[in-house]
């Protein structure tokens, strides 16, 4: 997949920018402040239909405006053309058109532009609460598997429904009944959720491993899920995790009727990291903490070309600010061969096959065409 080119108005702090990439690694360079993320978060938008995490729609609006749109052109690795605009106001919220038909349900988008992003915020991956993780295994697999996503959309659905109904006892007798009624469609979701996690972990460990060791060092990293099911077989099927959710809901009735919450099921669940067999959290320097989640994102693009069959568009955030000159170098080395990469710094990046794109001189330009 490769962005041809994007055009955003009162996105951010760009009230009118343009912006085509070249085929291979194009480096978007620019002080501080002068709207460099506001790009690949643009570019986010027409992929996942969102900006970054932790970001509303509504903080992407420039200040002082009505609405935000972005229109962009895309081509695929089969000379598939795609066409995306999203416009968004306060009124009428976001809208989103794919070839001139406008989308219905977002979630139906995700994946037909397979995209993987870094940004020194997403360290929190490494060395944040549970739930950075598990929005990262999420965003993986949702970008190939419609059934995932179904499934975990039912899931919070249902999730939701069930701990409204723990809220409300013991005021209501008949909530007894309603509760084994959620229950039971929990633990089915539940189930085709654990197993899909743990087959993309199987085959996401075993390239990491590989990716890993191209970073210099020694150092062996491993990483593994922890379920909320207090044991769990390597060879288990659906029905049989369905079975055991069950089970495990049964236990924890008295405590979760307490404290008015559904305390097991992939909403609980964590990845956990390793670096020669220690915790990354505990153990692992900060310098460490992210050349693992680099190479995790390295992984990713890996992953996903080969689940989908396409190469997916990198969006790297201030890659290189923390990293020593021998890791730069064999990055641009390595992501010269990972199709389509943008990376933002702070200054013109030189080598052979990196184009570089100035936000100052785009910016100054788009002010002289209004």
């Amino acid at each position: 997949m490769r962005l041809e080119t994007i055009r955003i108005a009162n996105f951010r702090n760009h009230t009118l920018l343009e912006f085509e990439p070249g085929p291979s690694i194009t480096n978007i360079y620019g002080r501080n402040g002068s709207g460099k993320t506001s790009i690949l978060e643009a570019i986010h938008f027409c992929a996942l239909t969102k900006g970054f995490p932790g970001n509303a729609d509504r903080d992407c609006l420039s200040f002082g405006k009505d609405f935000f749109t972005i229109q962009a052109g895309f081509m695929s690795d089969h000379g598939n053309r795609t066409e995306i605009r999203i416009a968004y106001s306060p009124e009428k919220e976001k809208q989103i058109f794919v070839n001139e038909q406008e989308l219905q349900t977002f979630s139906r988008h995700i994946g037909e532009i397979p995209c993987v992003t870094f940004s020194p915020h997403e360290l929190s991956i490494v060395n944040g609460p549970p739930a950075e993780r598990r929005r990262f295994i999420d965003t993986a697999i949702c970008q190939y598997d419609r059934k995932y996503m179904a499934d975990l959309l039912q899931y919070r659905r249902i999730l939701q429904q069930r701990n409204a109904l723990l809220g409300a006892f013991p005021d209501q007798p008949s909530s007894h009944t309603g509760l084994d009624i959620w229950t039971e469609q929990l633990a089915g979701h539940a189930s085709s959720i654990v197993l899909a996690r743990l087959r993309f972990i199987r085959k996401f460990r075993e390239m990491f491993g590989e990716v890993y060791s191209w970073l210099p060092g020694t150092s062996v990293p491993t990483l593994s899920y922890s379920c909320s099911l207090r044991q769990l077989g390597q060879e288990l099927s659906q029905e049989d995790l369905k079975y055991h959710f069950i089970e495990r809901y049964a236990e924890l009735r008295s405590q979760e009727i307490l404290r008015r919450q559904t305390l097991a099921g992939p909403h609980r669940d964590d990845l956990l990291f390793f670096i020669d067999n220690r915790d990354i959290r505990k153990y692992a320097s900060q310098g460490q903490q992210r050349g693992y989640l680099v190479a995790m994102k390295l992984t990713m693009h890996r992953y996903l070309l080969e689940m989908s069959g396409e190469r997916p568009i990198s969006l790297l955030d201030d890659l290189f600010s923390e990293l020593d000159d021998d890791v730069s170098r064999l990055m641009v080395e390595t992501l010269s061969s990972c199709g389509q990469v943008l990376i933002t710094s702070t200054r013109e990046s030189e080598g052979s096959g990196v184009s570089s794109f100035s936000i100052e001189k785009a910016t100054n330009n788009a002010h002289g065409a209004i």
